[in-house]
């Protein structure tokens, strides 16, 4: 009689188990980090991985906000920012933290905190360019930076551009004019000298040779209406593209377009969270993580170049647009902005600080 009640119980825990197995996120939240002190938007973190420090542009306020990671707490605002802080980036090799904020890029001691200097672009006023994301070269440690209309690009005459800083230096050495008004994300392809640029208005893909400073080819996005992010996975020539439905934050469903690098083949396309801005690929558990701006981040997992299976989705907030992945800590980070959340049928308001949500990644 126990052996039968043991070999039921023991059929009965595997079969929560492997339910449990099925229904489980496909990452753990671990902890969060309250970010007392802002408002609005939050942007593209960058992370000090040796000295455990993530660094949280917040838009609203002009502010950079330095966490540390192992406290679990705000331990420095950076100040004396022009603009709304945009693209971030953490040089190791100089301890620096360089920042678009949207009218010039200006880099910082990250040990201090002070300002090393501030670089300026040539740009019209009145053409309301600006500019916004980036990406830094690994091997070239060249930043580019997109200028795009960003809001107004539906009705901008002026196209946008990439302009090239190098970082061992501190100056502003090239550009590269493109074909639409909202150039975003970047990608680079780390076999070749090209990178890619997603078109928000025209919904392309634009191929630059990043040493002749040309472009090459322009790829439509059939299912992108308005890509926004992308990454790359070099060694299976896939390019990741997050694409919102029309502008703006609120709309679902988005869509995750898979392209060939080599050929600019559209080989997937996945419904996803609305409102991309960040889309990260790593190559290590060949999982894409696609963090949309309506309340949740879409995983998955890359069976083969061509087939994608969806993991599942981590529950996050509204207008959570901005998030990180760092592989070398296994974690994952979104930034989660302030908020009112309205409470039916009551219609009681409850207001929620801003913080960091903490996931641990395969």
């Amino acid at each position: 009689m126990k052996t039968g009640l043991g070999i039921l119980l023991a059929s009965l825990l595997g079969f929560v188990a492997s339910a449990q197995a099925q229904t489980e996120p496909p990452a753990k939240l671990i902890g969060y980090i309250e970010l007392p002190n802002v408002e609005g938007w939050m942007d593209h973190l960058a992370v000090d991985v040796k000295g455990q420090r993530l660094f949280v542009p917040a838009e609203h306020q002009k502010t950079i906000e330095v966490v540390d990671l192992k406290a679990g707490k705000v331990i420095h605002t950076i100040t004396g920012f022009d603009g709304a802080p945009r693209k971030t980036l953490y040089l190791p090799e100089s301890n620096q933290i360089w920042v678009d904020d949207a009218v010039s890029v200006k880099y910082f001691n990250a040990e201090t905190y002070a300002l090393i200097k501030n670089i300026p672009f040539d740009l019209d006023k009145n053409s309301k360019m600006i500019p916004d994301n980036g990406a830094l070269d690994p091997v070239s440690r060249l930043f580019y930076v997109t200028i795009t209309a960003d809001a107004n690009s539906a009705t901008a005459t002026v196209k946008g551009s990439v302009e090239i800083l190098d970082t061992k230096t501190g100056q502003h050495v090239g550009s590269i004019k493109l074909g639409g008004t909202d150039p975003a994300g970047i990608a680079f392809d780390a076999a070749t000298p090209r990178m890619f640029v997603v078109l928000g208005d025209t919904a392309q893909v634009q191929v630059i040779d990043r040493e002749k400073r040309t472009i090459m080819a322009t790829w439509e996005i059939p299912g992108g209406t308005a890509p926004h992010t992308v990454a790359i996975d070099t060694a299976h020539h896939r390019l990741f593209v997050g694409a919102r439905v029309k502008p703006g934050h609120i709309f679902k469903p988005g869509h995750m377009v898979v392209m060939d690098t080599e050929t600019g083949k559209v080989v997937a396309t996945l419904d996803t969270e609305g409102g991309a801005d960040e889309i990260q690929y790593d190559a290590a558990s060949q999982r894409v993580y696609f963090t949309g701006t309506t309340g949740h981040v879409d995983v998955f997992k890359q069976v083969d170049a061509d087939h994608y299976q969806h993991l599942g989705k981590l529950i996050t907030a509204a207008d959570a647009k901005t998030s990180l992945l760092v592989p070398e800590l296994k974690r994952f980070y979104v930034a989660v902005p302030k908020r009112n959340v309205a409470i039916p049928p009551t219609r009681d308001v409850i207001t929620e600080d801003a913080e960091l949500l903490i996931f641990e990644v395969p």
